[in-house]
């Protein structure tokens, strides 16, 4: 997994994109799914190097409180054949961050809208990966 800054110079707003390794797809949907239900499991180790490499890359706007408006939803996935690709702006990505934090209180502070997105996104991309994967329990 890594953060990568995709836009900056010359726009009103930056962009951002995390590239996940196939087999990476797994641990960000069982982490989008316990912040949301605070069902089943996640690596911690994963979780923490994402929001480190978040925090690096975006910078401290990320930990802010995200605001209540939503100029342009731009946050979506993209299957490369590869990776699997996540492109948010920088509003979206204290959204994102933020929900990524809602794993020590699962549904508080989660934008549940944004989070079924996405897990949407991932499922309908993924569908071979992700539909027999435990969520659950190990």
């Amino acid at each position: 997994m890594e953060v990568k800054e995709t836009a900056a110079c010359g726009i009103s707003r930056r962009e951002f994109a995390i590239e996940f390794e196939t087999d990476e797809i797994v641990d960000i949907y069982r982490i989008i799914n316990f912040a949301d239900t605070g069902d089943g499991f996640y690596d911690e180790d994963f979780l923490e190097d994402l929001k480190s490499q978040m925090t690096y890359i975006v910078g401290p706007s990320v930990e802010e409180e995200p605001s209540e408006e939503v100029e342009e939803e731009t946050i979506r996935w993209e299957d490369t054949g590869s990776e699997y690709i996540l492109h948010f702006n920088e509003p979206e990505g204290a959204r994102l961050f933020q929900c990524f934090d809602a794993v020590e209180h699962p549904g508080e502070g989660f934008d549940r809208a944004m989070g079924k997105k996405l897990l949407d996104q991932m499922m309908e991309m993924a569908s071979n990966i992700l539909e027999n994967i435990t969520v659950i329990n190990r």
